[in-house]
Parts: structure tokens; sequence; C-alpha cells
């Protein structure tokens, strides 16, 4: 009697740890030794960027990521057991499956903006795999967004990506204008205020004018913003009419396809020269290049 007991418990032992196996790999998506695919290049490539991997990103569970999962764990005071389970998925900060083998125009939109501007330098092919990714979490780093990888609703609106991204259209801000007219007028104002400001920056200017073309506390078009007495340094001293070079254009034309790395500022001011007392007077919620910025 006491022997069967003593196997029932066994029993029920292995019947836990092999349920806790399974769970683990059907819920949490384990990786371990032999896994391929592009969440294990998501896992080289995170591990590669802390230093404990120093293999290629092929996307193959092999030795060396076998150890580098270790020594990630002992660093971080995880189970060691080699594999990327639950725990290991959270400390990496891979809380859900992130890759797709569907075509999204959403990412493909993604990896177009993401590649012109120097995060990207896949494919553009409209797949979530690890490089898109990695991209993806740089680029929200750098635009001060949460970095977890999901192109989310603040993370399109940082990327130019509308609502319903195979529908974008321009429209003037002005009867009588054309869309040339507005770049044109948009790089000058680009190329016064914010020549030698990183490329971010420069569009980050024509979006707070394009930001204020769309708000009723401002005039309704980029020509009335921009000349809009004592607005922009610029038209004052005029620096407007200095001719723009092709990066203010390419930022003008970024800005009127949607791209607003501010998130909606209708201010801006660089605090090394800044001479207006009202505009201390703003809350700063966003620093790119020499200038900060404020959405209200």
């Amino acid at each position: 009697m006491k022997k069967n007991i003593i196997r029932v418990y066994i029993a029920l032992i292995i019947s836990f740890f092999i349920g806790m196996i399974f769970i683990d790999t059907i819920y949490a998506g384990t990786l371990s030794w032999g896994s391929r695919g592009e969440e294990i290049k998501i896992v080289q490539i995170k591990l590669k960027n802390w230093g404990y991997y120093d293999g290629q990103i092929d996307g193959i569970f092999g030795k060396k990521t076998y150890q580098a999962v270790v020594r990630f764990q002992r660093k971080n005071g995880l189970a060691v057991d080699g594999k990327v389970g639950a725990q290991t998925r959270r400390a990496l900060g891979m809380p859900q499956r992130l890759t797709s083998t569907k075509y999204s125009e959403t990412v493909k939109l993604a990896q177009k903006k993401l590649k012109q501007w120097g995060y990207y330098t896949g494919s553009v092919d409209g797949i979530y795999g690890a490089y898109t990714y990695d991209a993806v979490v740089r680029f929200q780093r750098k635009n001060g967004l949460r970095a977890d990888g999901n192109i989310g609703p603040a993370t399109k609106r940082a990327l130019g990506i509308g609502e319903n991204p195979s529908k974008t259209a321009y429209r003037t801000t002005s009867r009588g204008v054309s869309r040339n007219d507005d770049i044109n007028l948009l790089a000058m104002a680009i190329h016064g205020e914010a020549r030698g400001e990183p490329y971010v920056g420069q569009v980050a200017v024509g979006a707070v004018i394009l930001n204020r073309v769309k708000n009723p506390s401002f005039p309704n078009s980029i020509a009335g913003v921009i000349f809009q007495p004592g607005a922009f340094t610029a038209v004052d001293d005029g620096q407007i009419y200095l001719t723009p070079n092709e990066q203010s254009y390419k930022a003008a034309r970024d800005v009127l396809n949607g791209w607003d790395p501010t998130g909606g500022a209708i201010y801006y001011w660089n605090p090394a020269i800044a001479t207006s007392k009202w505009i201390w007077t703003r809350k700063v919620t966003l620093k790119i290049g020499k200038h900060w910025f404020a959405h209200e």
C-alpha cells in the first residue's frame, strides 16, 4: 500500500513538471536548442547588443546562442536552463510573439520610413521579422517612445503612418496653393530655422508648422503660420529667403506625407538663444537636437 502511494506521488510530480514544460512551451513560446526562426534572431540581436553573444545573427539556436542565454540568465538571477521561456522572454523584453509571416501594409510603410532614416537595413517586404523589430525598438528609444517593438498608435504617429495607411492623401492648406508651393515654402522655413540640426529635428520643425495649421489658435495655411508676425526668427531676420538645400526639401516632403516626430507639438525653441520670457512658461515634452518642443 505504501509503495503504491509513493508511486502515485512520483507520478503526480512527474506529471506536474511535464505540464509546466508543456504550458511554458505552448503559451510562452519557449525557445531552446535546435529552434529556428525570426524570434531566435531577436534573441541573438538582443544578447549581442548587450555583450552576451558574439556569433552570427542566423536564427539558429545553437551552442553559442545557448551559452549566451545561460550567461544572461546567471547575470539576471533567472533559472539557468539555457532556454528562452516565460521569465527569460520577459527579461529580454519579449513578452509575446512579435514576428509574423503575414504581409502588412503598415509594416511595409514602417520599413520604408525606417530604412530611409537609417534604422533598418533589411528588405521592404511588409513582413515583420527580427530586423524590423530591432529597427522599431531603436526608433522608439531615439524618439522617447516605449521600446516594445510594437508598431502601436504612438509609434505610428511618430512614423507618420495614418490609421488607414493605404489611403494617404495630400490636401493643400489653402485655395490656389499647389503641393509644390507648400513644399517650397515649408522647405524655406525648415532651412531658415533648422539647418544644421539632425534630420529628424528638421522634420520636427516642419511638423510644428503643420500642427499649427491644424490648430484653431493659429492661421489655417502654411503661409499664414510662417509669416504670422513674430512667430519665427528666420522670417524676422530674413534667413527664410536663403536657398533651401535638398535635405530641407526632403524634410518638407516627409512632413507633408505625415511624419511628425513631435507627436503633435505646436511650439519649439532653442534654449541657448531664446529671448522670449513667455516661451519658458511652456512645458517641455520633447528635445531633438538643440530644440525643445511643447504641445501647449
